[in-house]
């Protein structure tokens, strides 16, 4: 009887587990923001224009502060990892599918400047 009654509550326990975890599967991937393709704008902490293209090819392509050029950088799952090239470095995530969150620096000129851009136009 005790046996039984032991293998019935771990059942429950591990029917709820699966349950649980497939929940939070679920909003995991709910939760995935899909980036709106076109031209962002923005502002870094000290005013300066920010700009780039989101391309259908997961894509980070003519990223620049003011004039000043930086690296294509492969977005995945909504957000792109700290790409360099020739010192000039960035990293970000979307916030929503229009509004993107990161940072960028001169490796040589010290660290990092927080920045947020908008999706504009196509």
């Amino acid at each position: 009887m005790k046996r039984s009654r032991f293998a019935i509550v771990a059942l429950l326990v591990l029917a709820l587990i699966g349950v649980g975890l497939a929940g939070s599967t679920a909003t995991a991937k709910k939760n995935t923001i899909h980036p709106k393709v076109g031209h962002y704008e923005g502002r870094d902490s000290h005013h300066r224009h920010i700009r780039f293209f989101y391309g259908s090819h997961n894509q980070i392509l003519n990223f620049r502060v003011e004039h000043t050029a930086f690296p294509p950088a492969h977005v995945q799952s909504g957000k792109w990892h700290h790409t360099c090239h020739n010192n000039h470095c960035t990293r970000g995530h979307w916030i929503t599918a229009t509004d993107v969150h990161g940072h960028w620096n001169i490796s040589t000129q010290g660290g990092d400047v927080p920045f947020t851009a908008r999706w504009v136009s196509h």
